[in-house]
């Protein structure tokens, strides 16, 4: 009996062990902690929170970093991390004129990770947006670090750059980008504290009639830029929620601003030509603008989103932004962004 209860115990523990092998290495530990929160440290590494609340353990200094969240390129080049990117998915032209070693990088999933791409990488880091539990815990699992990232609203991108800051390390980058960022806030508070009636404003999404409400970055923009958001009360669960065209009708705007995004399939001309469009404040005002700027998305998160702020001043209340204080702003801030200022022509604004 001794020697079969002996059995079954060492039959229980192997098979224990097998399975925790093939678990590899699970979930990470979650923290009560902020996003950026360093835990541990040591020679070689560090343990941080990342903004999904998990605890992840990164090696300092990474020399190869992938992602397949987009977004995370322009926080990267940012932080001068470019040449460190080694694995992507989709990008942009603007971007890889920057950074040509782009063009170079391994495929790593368009949205959606490849895992096996990541595996045959073997990335140093991988960062990933937090909504994605799943993807960061399979990214875990083949002993790739994963950090998930967050950056709808501007407290969220703060996060992120002091967050990758440190994971990258870049955090005197990162502070001084942070510094500019909120003194941009600032700023921007201030001068629109004056504007005593505030402009009604939509800005429309891919297709007419979905439009940006309070939980998104582009309808914070509006709000910040010292206009009144139609789709502020919207009641949605999606980016980008469908209020339709009659309802835009209804709340008539003083302004309608619209995506730059490639995927928009219309454009402000269709809409100042429709008839059915023209009996509304913005349409007979003309104050229907597409957000630029054409090679680099001001209404996409990142540090350049300030000037989408500026755009929508300069063109609400002309009187506080003028023409060449805006293009001021733009040098600026793609100086301190890229590390150059870009021609006008070039951009598209």
């Amino acid at each position: 009996m001794k020697r079969i209860i002996s059995i079954l115990i060492t039959a229980l523990l192997l098979c224990g062990l097998l399975c925790s092998c093939g678990e590899g290495k699970g979930e990470p530990p979650e923290s009560t902690e902020p996003a950026g929160t360093v835990l541990a440290e040591t020679e070689d590494s560090l343990t941080i929170v990342d903004q999904a609340g998990r605890e992840v353990e990164v090696k300092k200094d990474p020399q190869s970093i992938a992602l397949c969240y987009r977004v995370v390129i322009r926080f990267l080049l940012n932080l001068d991390q470019g040449d460190k990117i080694t694995g992507i998915g989709k990008t942009e032209d603007f971007l890889q004129e920057l950074q040509p070693s782009l063009a170079n990088c391994m495929d790593v999933g368009k949205g959606v990770a490849d895992i096996e791409a990541l595996a045959e990488l073997k990335p140093d880091l991988f960062f990933h947006k937090a909504s994605d539990r799943d993807t960061l815990q399979a990214v875990e699992e083949i002993g790739i670090p994963a950090v998930g990232i967050d950056v709808e609203t501007p407290e969220e991108m703060i996060t992120a750059l002091d967050l990758m800051g440190k994971v990258c390390g870049a955090e005197e980058k990162a502070e001084q980008l942070i510094r500019y960022y909120n003194k941009k806030l600032d700023k921007t508070e201030k001068l629109v504290a004056s504007v005593k009636e505030k402009k009604t404003a939509v800005l429309m999404g891919s297709s007419i009639g979905k439009v940006a409400d309070k939980t998104m970055l582009q309808g914070e923009m509006i709000r910040r830029a010292g206009g009144l958001n139609c789709a502020e009360e919207l009641e949605a669960s999606e980016l980008w929620p469908s209020a339709g065209a009659e309802q835009i009708f209804s709340w008539d705007p003083d302004y309608i601003f619209i995506t730059g995004s490639e995927s928009a399939n219309y454009t402000a001309e269709d809409i100042l030509k429709d008839p059915a469009w023209s009996e509304m404040k913005a349409v007979k005002q003309k104050h229907v603008y597409v957000m630029p700027a054409k090679a680099d998305s001001w209404e996409f998160p990142g540090i350049v989103s300030v000037l989408g702020t500026d755009y929508m001043i300069h063109k609400m209340y002309p009187q506080l932004l003028s023409d060449e204080q805006l293009k001021q702003n733009v040098e600026e801030c793609y100086q301190l962004s890229y590390g150059r200022t870009i021609e006008r022509s070039k951009l598209g604004y």
